[in-house]
């Protein structure tokens, strides 16, 4: 099968990557220089520096676009089973958040979690007062408290936030970012956000538990939820290595759901589909495919590529990529296999009646 693998080296799970790229942020934050070179004043998070960069980014009369989010505990329907976990608003995913190239976004986020918590806006160049990295950026925000986030979104694209405290976004504590530029073309007819995840919480314990359980057993080390499959792994036939994640989880949802119950994008025969997708697994990457499709990427987290085409499209955790689809006439599934394991999520395209065309919708 032809495919767009995206990138396809991966020695280190996107946690790791993570936990280095604090590091570096660190390390970039006392060790930053002033306004002349070589100067010993330290660039921190709220310098005078930051915010007239800042002034700079933001266009005069430029329109600020306000959403309010509440971060709590709740139930959620993953499709007929019912799990305690943590979300933004009470939705999984969380209600998206739509602004143009050049908007102002001020999202006022009150915390109901019974612990402190953060907003990073993964994949956004944007102050870094505003980056959500807790201790290192902004202090986190207290149980019951509020906290205001407001900065220039310099590019469009297709994005995602989430906390970056302990193993939160791990629960359903994700909702996509979507930045339109007003001036794209637009060379689609119909558009659907697809945010896959892989999922335990409320149903195999929680994150924090299995993360726990798998240090018990030598494994963890803040390598994502594990420390990557074992063995090598060859570039054609396992483009990851081995890094294809060490949990076996219960369900891989689609748009919060499993695939006896699945969501549908709706469409018409012919039609130009654009599907937005965003890889929020923790520990996962997934294979995608549309049954009787054919996939032409534009966009790799959040900006254009030269188009590429192929029957199914490897994805990385926290990666996006935006697609093209020629819709035909029928029922097709839309299906995320979990790379290196056992399970997929299902979600339905639908162009007319019946049943989709080959679509086995497993129930997980």
């Amino acid at each position: 099968m032809n495919q767009y693998a995206g990138r396809t080296s991966r020695a280190l799970s996107r946690r790791r990557f993570l936990d280095l790229g604090g590091g570096v942020l660190a390390t970039a934050a006392v060790g930053g220089c002033g306004t002349s070179l070589g100067s010993s004043v330290p660039i921190g998070p709220r310098s005078p520096q930051v915010g007239e960069l800042e002034r700079t980014r933001r266009a005069a009369g430029a329109r600020v676009v306000n959403t309010a989010l509440r971060a709590g505990p709740g139930t959620v329907d993953l499709g007929g089973i019912q799990v305690q976990t943590w979300t933004f608003d009470g939705q999984l995913p969380g209600p998206a958040t739509r602004v143009n190239r050049g908007d102002v976004l001020r999202a006022d986020l009150r915390n109901g979690l019974p612990q402190p918590t953060t907003i990073h806006w993964h994949g956004i160049a944007l102050r870094n007062d505003m980056d959500g990295v807790p201790d290192l950026t902004q202090p986190p925000i207290a149980p019951g408290s509020p906290f205001t986030y407001e900065f220039t979104v310099p590019d469009s694209g297709t994005y995602w936030f989430h906390p970056h405290v302990g193993m939160q976004f791990d629960r359903g504590l994700y909702a996509p970012l979507i930045v339109d530029d007003p001036d794209e073309a637009g060379d689609y007819d119909v558009e659907a956000v697809i945010v896959l995840d892989d999922w335990l919480d409320g149903v195999a314990g929680d994150p924090d538990q299995r993360l726990e359980q798998l240090r018990r057993e030598g494994m963890g080390m803040g390598m994502g939820m594990g420390m990557g499959g074992m063995g090598g792994g060859n570039p054609e036939t396992a483009p990851l290595g081995p890094d294809t994640g060490d949990v076996d989880y219960p369900y891989y949802l689609i748009n919060g759901r499993i695939g006896r119950d699945p969501v549908t994008v709706q469409g018409m025969p012919g039609q130009r589909l654009r599907l937005r997708i965003i890889n929020a697994g923790a520990d996962t990457a997934f294979r995608v495919a549309l049954g009787g499709h054919r996939l032409t990427v534009i966009q790799s987290d959040g900006f254009p590529v030269e188009p590429a085409e192929g029957d199914a499209l490897l994805i990385g955790m926290g990666e996006r990529y935006d697609v093209l689809v020629t819709l035909a006439d029928g029922v097709f599934p839309l299906v995320a296999s979990a790379e290196g394991k056992q399970g997929q999520g299902v979600a339905l395209v639908r162009t007319a009646r019946g049943h989709a065309a080959g679509s086995r919708c497993p129930a997980g």
